[in-house]
């Protein structure tokens, strides 16, 4: 009985157990996805992203030097991530991911604007994508609008030192199956689906327009007189003149602008010369030194003769007493006295502008001027302070034959008078055009109009003479969308997107970064220093 108990309860038992450690297992798992927030790695990716666009601008800026910038306003120089690893210009990096960042998109641009330059660095890593835009060259700041017109900007030039660290990650390489073109972590392949031939395009009918001959036969005209040369405003006459633009003489001429002086800093060899010099010091000296001490004496004292055995005998007792005593011994004893040393001074020799540091540190700098040509010179002449720098200025003139001109420069408009002819009111018949144009009065009788010219017919005016053509063009165009012309043939094209294939291997690999601290937490130098323009500072 107590065994069948026994058993009955220990299955039982095991069922709650069961049944409760699920329900605590669910609870755990409704605690956990309530209680525990996500952790939100975004800020961590943007900063890889971030540090990755910004190695991409700095290598970019140092590559655009003076002689690879653009020359003409508008004009613009590309260089792709490709091409910048090809080149050895920067050193290949990874995204967030691990992953290499789209190098046929990613790119460094500068384009020469109105004043200065624009460079855009523009990254694509995976789903993200983002650009930069800094503009390079010297800019004038007027507080308040008001400026000084003999005030000079200059660029504070900053020395920045190069640090590079290494990193051990993984490098995953795509490839494609063949027939395929790799782009990115993506293989495209494009294949033609359809081919018909293009549809020649149709010109509308051309209509060609002359005045019909005149047919007098027994009608009676009476000429009216044409008048040319000026208005005949009272007359409303038949002269009137009016105004048409002709093409204006554009010119070029080379004009002298002013220079820009930039300063710049040379450092300088540090004066360094001896001397001796007394300074107080602790010396050593042997003295003889007393010292007077109590020290205890023995003498006989309470001395007497006693007698034993019928003899004298003289006895004392031994009583103590305090002397003085003396005692000498040389000592080393110490005394402040002056010594001598040979010290180096450091100072700055003439010319010095600037100083930094002290002692064995001290550095001296000494102003020196360099001068350079603005943004939009076109020839110079002369170095450093006879530099002169040249810029074209278009001139503007009017050509032969203008009567009459507005504006001046670039806005300059030329005109030239061009009489035209008219019939006055109460004219029935005309004959000819422009210089040649005859105005009549009709009499008596009737006239009529006919063409002479082949193909012409007189139109519903029964006055004009109309001509009309059929032509037609051989460009061919493709009609339907997405339809694209080649050889005469419109082609119709499918593209593939498969994921390409993924291979990973780990590598170690630099990143760099450049500071103006000499030294950087993590980070070796590599020796390599630069300089860039700091901020502009208007005297």
């Amino acid at each position: 009985m107590y065994s069948n108990n026994k058993k009955g309860f220990s299955i039982l038992d095991l069922l709650v157990k069961i049944i409760f450690a699920g329900l605590f297992i669910f609870i755990l798992i409704w605690l956990f996805n309530k209680k525990i927030p996500n952790v939100n790695m975004t800020p961590f990716y943007s900063n890889v992203f971030r540090e990755n666009i910004k190695y991409m601008q700095d290598a970019g800026e140092a590559y655009f030097t003076d002689e690879k910038m653009p020359t003409e306003i508008g004009e613009s120089i590309k260089l792709s991530l490709a091409e910048m690893e090809a080149n050895n210009i920067i050193l290949p990096f990874v995204d967030k991911d691990g992953k290499e960042c789209n190098k046929n998109d990613s790119y460094v641009s500068i384009t020469k604007m109105a004043e200065g330059y624009e460079l855009r660095t523009n990254l694509v890593c995976g789903k993200e994508s983002n650009y930069i835009v800094k503009t390079l060259g010297c800019h004038t700041y007027c507080p308040n609008g008001n400026c000084n017109a003999n005030k000079s900007c200059s660029i504070q030039k900053i020395t920045q030192y190069q640090f590079k660290k290494l990193v051990n990650g993984t490098k995953t390489n795509y490839s494609c199956n063949k027939g395929y073109t790799l782009k990115g972590a993506y293989c495209y392949k494009t294949t033609l689906v359809n081919s018909k031939d293009a549809t020649i395009k149709k010109t509308e009918t051309v209509t060609y327009k002359k005045p019909a001959t005149v047919v007098k036969g027994d009608s009676t005209l009476s000429p009216l007189k044409v008048v040319t040369g000026s208005k005949d405003v009272q007359l409303k006459t038949t002269v009137t003149s009016k105004d048409t633009e002709v093409t204006v003489v554009k010119g070029t001429k080379e004009v002298e602008v002013s220079k820009v002086t930039s300063g710049g800093e040379t450092q300088l060899t540090v004066n360094v010369t001896s001397k001796d010099e007394n300074y107080s010091c602790t010396k050593t000296k042997t003295e003889n030194q007393c010292k007077v001490t109590d020290v205890p004496e023995a003498y006989s004292c309470d001395c007497a003769t006693r007698y034993v055995n019928g003899m004298p005998k003289y006895t004392c007792n031994t009583c103590y007493r305090t002397i003085k005593q003396t005692t000498c011994k040389d000592v080393k004893v110490e005394y402040t006295g002056t010594c001598t040393r040979t010290v180096k001074e450091y100072s700055c020799p003439s010319g010095t502008t600037r100083s930094t540091g002290s002692g064995s540190s001290l550095k001296c700098y000494k102003a020196i001027s360099s001068y350079t040509c603005p943004s939009g010179t076109t020839r110079t002449s002369g170095s450093e302070s006879s530099l002169k720098c040249y810029k074209s200025e278009n001139t503007y003139s009017c050509p032969s034959g203008t009567t009459k001109s507005t504006g001046s420069g670039s806005s300059l408009k030329c005109y030239k008078t061009e009489n035209t002819y008219s019939c006055p009111s109460g004219t029935d018949v005309t004959e000819g055009s422009g210089a040649s144009l005859k105005c009549y009065a009709l009499i008596s009788g009737k006239v009529t109009y006919k063409c002479t010219d082949a193909g012409y017919k007189l139109d519903s005016t029964g006055k004009t003479c109309v001509k009309t053509e059929q032509k037609t063009s051989t460009e061919k165009v493709c009609k339907d969308k997405g339809y694209k012309l080649e050889n005469g043939k419109c082609n119709l094209y499918k593209t593939t997107k498969v994921k390409a294939t993924a291979t990973k291997k780990k590598t170690s690999y630099y990143t760099y970064k450049w500071s103006e601290q000499t030294s950087l937490a993590g980070y070796t130098s590599t020796g390599k220093t630069r300089t860039i323009d700091g901020k502009e500072v208007c005297e």
